[in-house]
């Protein structure tokens, strides 16, 4: 064998191993066109997109902030330290100046039932700067343990006011949460039905492609058979104006194309035109089948804004009304105390009741402009009762909603069943008469006809099912947890 012989033999050899290779490092890396599905667009969207982002943040925030209402009838630890100088004069003359020192520590809660206590220890150091020879202490410490406590008995008697405060601090920040929840699940059931409505359009893109490519042939066919003057301009004509027609629709539908990828990279906040993956192709089949629960399943977050909004007037309301009734509390103070110049032995005479001291007694207050304190008690109480039924209305609405909702979705289904039919029997229909238009035994205009029908079949059964994948992302907004699947 010569050289040149073994050259080429070897480049041969070289070159099916190089396929070989490549074949196996495709079949490990798989297709680079995989589909984008469904569910990883919507994951996508959560990372990336803002407003899904920002919705969630603050759903999350102010649901945390709600939290400041369990603080409401939370104990409370307190400390305080002050410093003082007295040297105002007396008569008679008993010292040039009084220093004292004092410092408390303790607890003080609010009850759910109104009751308001303060248990500290209070400790005083009491020293007399030059004093008259009379004052046989010229410095000593003051160790007393004391208990306040206080319970509003008339207006926000019996925790009505704290327990209406309670409630607003909750419920502002659950409106503001639920408010937000919406926000952000809008953004992802858009998203949702944005994704549908590419993977429509592509599909749209086809049919008119195909319609394109069934119109040429036509026109080509025409155009041989006049050339040959076996038919007759008007066949031409015809088939020039379909393919006329077919051309627009087809840059119709690259527009709506076009006009759905750039809403698509919206939310995934990326370029407009960025190249976007193969999408999951309408299953029709389980479209036809899908069928939704009898009951709503859920209630919207909106609606729950406008409950939580409901609850916070109501508190609001009530709060203006205890507010300018007249007060009356029943008030205690208990204390024991210790004295001595050193502080240790005034701790030790502190745990004596030996010097305690018990006050009791009651605290009245009345507005005494009648007419305003009554018109301000009969606004809150008619304001209590327009958000009640603004509530009501809001819940009457969403339930009509649903009703609306699962018509709808009734019948669009039913129209992509009868589009279905439709779109099959054209597609038999056209598929014999070009047969017989081969055959010479049908006229062009016929088989225009024909085409015509079947491409608008093929339209509209993708329009109905866009219409219901578009409906059912409605339905995700009043499932209580996630987006459901058919």
């Amino acid at each position: 064998m010569s050289t040149k012989r073994k050259k080429r033999k070897n480049d041969r050899d070289l070159a099916q191993w190089f396929f070989v290779g490549l074949g196996f490092l495709l079949i490990f890396i798989g297709p680079s066109s995989q589909a984008l599905t469904l569910d990883d667009y919507l994951t996508q969207v959560k990372k990336q997109n803002l407003d899904y982002q920002s919705g969630t943040e603050k759903a999350e925030g102010y649901l945390l902030q709600s939290r400041e209402a369990d603080l409401t009838f939370a104990p409370d630890f307190f400390a305080d330290a002050t410093l003082g100088e007295d040297e105002k004069p007396t008569s008679p003359h008993y010292y040039d100046s009084l220093k004292t020192q004092t410092y408390n520590v303790g607890f003080e809660q609010t009850f759910r039932f109104g009751l308001e206590a303060k248990l500290y220890y209070q400790l005083m150091e009491t020293k007399f700067i030059n004093p008259n020879p009379l004052l046989t202490d010229a410095q000593y410490w003051d160790a007393t343990p004391q208990l306040e406590l206080t319970l509003p008995l008339w207006g926000g008697g019996f925790g009505r006011s704290d327990q209406a405060n309670q409630t607003i601090a909750r419920q502002q920040n659950l409106a503001q949460k639920y408010s937000s929840q919406a926000e952000a699940l809008n953004t992802l059931a858009q998203a949702e039905s944005t994704y549908w409505r590419l993977s429509v359009a592509r599909e749209v893109l086809n049919i008119q492609e195909k319609a394109l490519t069934a119109a040429q042939d036509i026109y080509n066919y025409v155009s041989k058979k006049m050339r040959m003057n076996l038919g007759e301009k008007a066949d031409v004509i015809q088939a020039q104006a379909l393919l006329d027609s077919r051309q627009l629709e087809l840059q119709r539908a690259r527009n709506e194309e076009r006009a759905a990828q750039r809403e698509f990279n919206k939310f995934l906040h990326r370029d407009a035109f960025a190249p976007v993956e193969n999408l999951d192709p309408i299953d029709y089949a389980r479209l036809e089948k899908f069928s939704l629960p009898q009951e709503r399943p859920g209630t919207r977050a909106d609606v729950k804004a406008v409950e939580a909004q409901t609850e916070t007037a109501k508190a609001q309301a009530l709060l203006s009304y205890e507010k300018n009734r007249p007060t009356l509390d029943l008030f205690g103070k208990f204390a024991l105390y210790g004295r001595n110049e050193k502080l240790q032995s005034a701790f030790e005479q502190s745990g004596r009741r030996d010097y305690d001291a018990d006050y009791v007694g009651v605290r009245f207050k009345m507005p005494l402009h009648f007419g305003a304190a009554g018109d301000v008690k009969s606004g809150a109480k008619q304001l209590e009762k327009a958000w009640e039924i603004n509530k009501e209305q809001a819940f009457y609405l969403q339930e009509q909603d649903w009703i609306y909702l699962t018509q709808t979705l009734e019948d669009a289904r039913k129209n992509l069943e009868l589009s279905s039919k439709m779109e099959t029997t054209q597609k038999e229909k056209l598929a014999t008469e070009r047969v017989r238009f081969h055959q010479g035994r049908t006229t062009t205009y016929q088989v225009l006809l024909f085409e015509q029908d079947y491409s608008q079949a093929a339209i509209s059964k993708a329009k109905s099912a866009a219409q219901i994948l578009d409906l059912l992302t409605q339905v995700q907004l009043y499932q209580n947890s996630g987006r459901n699947s058919l």
